[in-house]
């Protein structure tokens, strides 16, 4: 006899037998015990979740012998033939390749036929949403006022492109997610009916990359299943190709303690073991996830299904809240990239080279390095940082140093950290980035060194130059685009917007009209307001912001005694309320 997977194996047979979804189990048995059934229903959820296994058990409810019964008995002629597939009076449709008009109109045809053998004809339309337009708009009128011995059941992923109209019509049931416990539990049992040898630890495993599925879960189980006699962790990982917790703790400690070979290393391990990159930055992603719930919300228990509490306990002392963020939006820029990217390998590199140094032009980039400075300064003074301290009795008390700049100012007379010493050299744009990022105001150690300061309202232009890079962008602006990703903005003053590059080049093709007049309109666009756009080369000074111009003073003209003036003129004057001025022509 021919296997049967374990997922077609273990389909429920009846409400019991269902793995979740209380409520639905709990509305389907007591419309059927009240005789209160419905015309058309609409079952929408996630993939694997029981839509279709629920519809077929509520079919069986319709058209047993015993029935309409919550209970169906499974043995009678009719259950036996919907099990099997061979109904004359169950009609399973697949939308996704039957889903033009021509069929809607076929299936129309059908419906005046009285049941062949049960009290009713049941449509399951599975994936309904996949309709055409056409097709929704001919089952519209069928649905609504169906012949009496009809019953529609749409299945759906996708319940947001369904129309309203069809909505209306059908009593609507939404599947959640199976919970991992739930899952976890249901995989024990099955691997102990059919002999399949399992850990506690790999089917917890299995039921949290399931995602809530229980149809991916069991054929999970059944693919481990074959792997191996014993189903452990390792092998789920084998099979899912997944990093798992011990390496992904490495790469994390690593990231925190700003070791970057170590972190490359790691990176270099995983590649040769067969991970693939998109996976491990996923699973990276997760972790700091964990890490993020578990200093948030201890006792949020999704916080534990990545790592233990304890060994999250251990990363804490390297991640705050900031550097996380920021780890997460450039973790996700990257998964993003991966996408068009032909070395994959280079883009994982350079996005953990940047979560080790904390390197980043965003805000959340820029609050990360902040927060890592703060850490470093209460590591070197303890609590004092923040606290001002009296000199000698006849000197006056300072006020408590609390701006930032005096953080750089600290952190620049305390000893150089391990974390500052790393072996490949910090970008000098970089640098300067950071430097300007902390502090804004303070002059280059040298005179002789020109340094690019951030002028006026710095943040609101920077803001403005992306959402225009975005404009362009959508626009298929492309040549445009690439030629400004490298600029930087440096001054956003009465409405001139000042970006620096590192390109000569560049910056003369930016400043050129063509270019120039299509990023001036993408701004006006985005700041409702006229801006000029200014392109300087990095490392130039930035120009003072132009002055508002200063409207001149006009002469006043001599007014005229109006006893001189014609008596009409002076009636026209006390009529109107007006005065009269002598012009006089210089010319």
């Amino acid at each position: 006899m021919a296997y049967v997977a374990l997922y077609r194996r273990w389909r429920p047979q009846d409400f019991d037998a269902l793995v979740g979804q209380q409520p639905v189990k709990t509305a389907l048995s007591n419309a059927l015990t009240s005789g209160r059934i419905a015309h058309a229903y609409l079952f929408s959820g996630p993939r694997g979740t029981g839509k279709t296994s629920t519809a077929r058990i509520l079919a069986k409810a319709l058209n047993c012998e015993s029935g309409p019964t919550p209970h169906p008995c499974g043995h009678c002629l009719n259950c036996e033939r919907i099990t099997a597939g061979t109904s004359m009076d169950v009609f399973e449709i697949d939308a996704a390749s039957n889903r033009g008009i021509e069929e809607i109109k076929s299936l129309r045809e059908q419906l005046a036929f009285a049941p062949v053998n049960g009290r009713y004809k049941i449509y399951i339309i599975d994936e309904v949403h996949m309709l055409t337009t056409e097709a929704f708009n001919a089952l519209l009128k069928t649905l609504e006022e169906p012949p009496p011995h009809v019953i529609f059941i749409l299945a759906t992923t996708d319940p947001h492109r369904i129309p309203a109209t069809i909505h209306s019509r059908c009593q609507r049931f939404d599947f959640r997610r199976v919970t991992v416990d739930e899952i976890a539990e249901h995989l024990a049992l099955v691997a102990e009916k059919s002999g399949i040898s399992a850990d506690a630890e790999a089917l917890r495993l299995i039921a949290i990359q399931a995602e809530g599925g229980m149809r991916d879960a069991l054929s999970l189980l059944d693919q481990c299943g074959v792997m191996a006699q014993q189903v452990t962790v390792q092998t789920v990982r084998e099979v899912l190709g997944i990093v798992g917790r011990e390496a992904l703790r490495e790469l994390v400690l690593g990231i925190g303690r700003q070791d970057v070979p170590q972190v490359l290393e790691q990176l270099n391990n995983l590649l040769q073991q067969g991970k693939d990159v998109k996976q491990i930055l996923t699973e990276l992603t997760e972790y700091l996830r964990a890490l993020l719930l578990y200093q948030a919300a201890p006792s949020y228990q999704e916080a534990y299904l990545t790592d233990t509490a304890d060994e999250l306990a251990k990363c804490v002392p390297f991640f705050g809240r900031d550097r996380i963020m920021a780890a997460q939006q450039r973790l996700h820029e990257a998964i993003g990239e991966l996408r068009w990217t032909m070395r994959p390998r280079i883009t994982a590199e350079l996005c953990l080279f940047d979560l080790c140094r904390l390197e980043g032009s965003t805000v959340a980039a820029l609050a990360a390095r902040v927060e890592m400075l703060e850490r470093q300064l209460r590591q070197q003074s303890g609590s004092t940082v923040f606290t001002s301290v009296p000199a000698a009795a006849e000197e006056p008390v300072k006020p408590p140093l609390t701006d930032v700049a005096v953080l750089q100012q600290e952190a620049d007379r305390a000893p150089p950290q391990p974390w500052m010493q790393a072996e490949i050299p910090m970008r000098p744009e970089t640098a300067a980035s950071e430097q300007k990022a902390v502090r804004p105001s303070v002059p280059a150690a040298s005179p002789k060194e020109t340094v690019q300061e951030y002028g006026g309202d710095w943040a609101t232009g920077e803001e403005y130059w992306k959402k225009a890079l975005e404009i362009l962008t959508a626009e298929k602006k492309i040549a445009m685009v690439s030629c400004a990703r490298g600029g930087r903005v440096v001054s956003f003053a009465n409405g001139l917007l000042q970006v620096a590059f590192k390109a000569k080049f560049i910056c003369a093709r930016m400043n050129k009209d063509d270019y120039r007049l299509v990023f001036e309109d993408a701004l006006l666009r985005t700041a409702r307001q006229d801006i000029r756009l200014e392109c300087i080369e990095a490392g130039a000074a930035v120009k003072a912001p132009p002055k508002p111009k200063e409207q001149p003073a006009e002469d006043k003209l001599p007014e005229v005694d109006v006893s001189t003036v014609a008596p009409n003129l002076q009636k026209a004057m006390a009529a109107f309320g007006k005065s009269l001025y002598e012009y006089k022509d210089n010319e």
